[in-house]
């Protein structure tokens, strides 16, 4: 890490990650028992674990290689634990794919083979040429909407990926599901359908409807009411930009942590949300109409006309429950719980509304109807206030939309103290630590992930606060777990000695809010979520 400042330093293994990117701490556990390379032991080269295993190198050539009977033992007694071991893990890689375990590993659901774990009637339901098919006919046609169950277990907090491609009709991914009848399934169902207007949204099969448009970032309340606080990405850009593929293979990628949803598309999300309606009873087949934070997966064929869909490629990555239900910190309508820092700048210029570039400034922005964005309409450096959150936190994980204009500057300040850089760095080759993602002057940012400007950017914050004792003597330093800005990760366990300049008081605290930079020039935040440890 190039120009680290004395408030920051690099761990030497980081923490566990959601997705397909490990912790080096469980790639060095795996490599300790799995490993291809060679290690020592007593003098002798001892092959890897699944040299042994699959029988690349035997017992007998082992032992050649030891002369002296003494070494001899250690070393066949060191093999032993090497093959129980492998048993052991293999046996936990297969009970990850059933039941409410956390792993670290994607698990693929289906074999590519037959529809071993899967169930369903059997006249609509089949594997060819690789893949689940699953059809109707005027012949054969179903009765009713049908589902191909997964029968390895339920799921709670996960990321599915899952590639489909629908020839016909309408059909859908079901996940937090119930059975209430056989093959009959209620809960969250991604949309599968050849309509580029509506793949891509969330239903709630057999219970309240329509949940989430594509584009829309929505909240249901504890009484069940629906409202739209903002969007995730504009309906209109995603069909311009050919988000979905019909009658092509295209790919689901879904998230659920608690309450929390995010639905992707061939990479493109295209729905979120915060479900805090009552948590329907797990137990109760025929109690639909409400939210649900475990269920079944399944896939449907739609009653109807003649219809073909197929999927192919379902893997699962169960999330461990570390955080708790995500908080939405910024309701889209209005600053009521936020306040600006009077000191920081001549006057509060941030407002609500919907932002995009100035046609006559690209260095602006201005508003334009509408609501769920927060928007910093200063026109000069100074001329605005700092904002910050009137909650507070402590260890998070945060989510954050920003559109920066050219040129222009911010900062988002964890706890309000420790910043991280907003600035327009598309194009930038080479990164300093005043750069867009960097950890402002203590921290260079590992790659440019910077989009142009004027575009929505989002980032993925994992923090740790600062520990402190019961007379208030700070005992552990606060750490920025993982930052990722669009995507790419940027940092990964920067132990933080002291707060950026800038804060909101320059002192370390248990707590403390969310803070944008207003001072420095325009700006615009939204879909800001906090998920607070648990």
């Amino acid at each position: 890490m190039k120009n680290e400042s004395n408030n920051v330093r690099r761990l030497s293994s980081p923490v566990m990650r959601n997705g397909a990117q490990r912790s080096e701490a469980s790639d060095l556990r795996r490599a300790s028992l799995g490993s291809q390379t060679q290690s020592i032991a007593f003098g002798v080269p001892v092959p890897a674990r699944q040299d042994v295993v699959r029988g690349r190198t035997t017992y007998e050539e082992i032992l050649r290689l030891v002369q002296d009977d003494k070494r001899r033992h250690l070393v066949v007694a060191m093999l032993t634990f090497s093959m129980f071991a492998a048993f052991v893990l293999g046996g936990r890689q297969a009970a990850f794919a059933g039941g409410s375990g956390a792993s670290d590993e994607w698990v693929s659901l289906f074999n590519g083979k037959d529809l071993t774990g899967w169930d369903g009637d059997p006249r609509l339901w089949s594997v060819k040429e690789g893949v689940i098919h699953g059809e109707t006919t005027k012949e054969n046609p179903a009765k009713n909407n049908t589902f191909l169950v997964y029968r390895g277990g339920s799921f709670d907090d996960f990321e599915l990926k899952i590639q489909f491609r629908i020839l016909g009709g309408n059909s859908g991914i079901q996940y937090r599901s119930k059975e209430f009848d056989k093959w009959r399934i209620g809960g969250y169902q991604a949309e599968v359908i050849n309509d580029p207007a509506s793949a891509g949204f969330l239903y709630h099969e057999g219970g309240r409807g329509s949940l989430v448009n594509v584009g829309d970032f929505l909240v249901v309340d504890k009484d069940g009411k629906k409202r739209i606080i903002g969007n995730v990405n504009d309906r209109q850009e995603l069909i311009k930009t050919g988000y979905y593929k019909a009658k092509e293979w295209n790919e689901y990628h879904i998230v659920c942590q608690g309450n929390h949803i995010i639905q992707y598309l061939n990479d493109y999300k295209t729905i979120e949300l915060i479900d805090n309606d009552r948590i329907v009873d797990p137990s109760n087949p025929k109690d639909l109409r409400g939210a649900t934070r475990t269920g079944l997966l399944a896939l449907q064929l739609h009653v109807g006309p003649p219809m073909v869909v197929e999927f192919k490629d379902i893997r699962v990555l169960r999330i461990p429950p570390k955080y708790g239900d995500a908080v939405l910190i910024f309701n889209g309508q209005n600053l009521d719980e936020w306040t600006t820092n009077a000191g920081s700048g001549k006057a509060n210029q941030w407002v609500v509304g919907k932002a995009r570039l100035s046609a006559s400034d690209p260095k602006q922005l201005e508003r334009v109807e509408g609501a769920g964005e927060m928007i910093n309409l200063t026109p000069a450096h100074g001329a605005s206030q700092d904002i910050y959150s009137k909650a507070k936190f402590g260890d998070c994980r945060i989510e954050v939309q920003v559109m920066v204009p050219k040129e222009s500057n911010s900062g988002i300040y964890v706890m309000g103290e420790y910043e991280i850089q907003v600035l327009d760095s598309y194009g930038h080759e080479k990164m300093t630590s005043g750069d867009m993602g960097a950890i402002y002057n203590a921290a260079v940012p590992s790659i440019n992930a910077s989009k142009k400007p004027g575009e929505w950017q989002q980032y993925v914050i994992e923090w740790q606060a600062p520990r402190f004792d019961a007379g208030g003597k700070k005992t552990e330093n606060a750490r920025f777990l993982k930052v990722e800005l669009n995507g790419q990760v940027l940092h990964q366990d920067l132990v933080m000695s002291g707060a950026t300049p800038g804060g909101v008081t320059g002192k370390e605290v248990p707590q403390g809010p969310l803070m944008f930079q207003g001072n420095h020039g325009p700006v615009a935040y939204r879909n800001i979520v906090v998920e607070p440890l648990k």
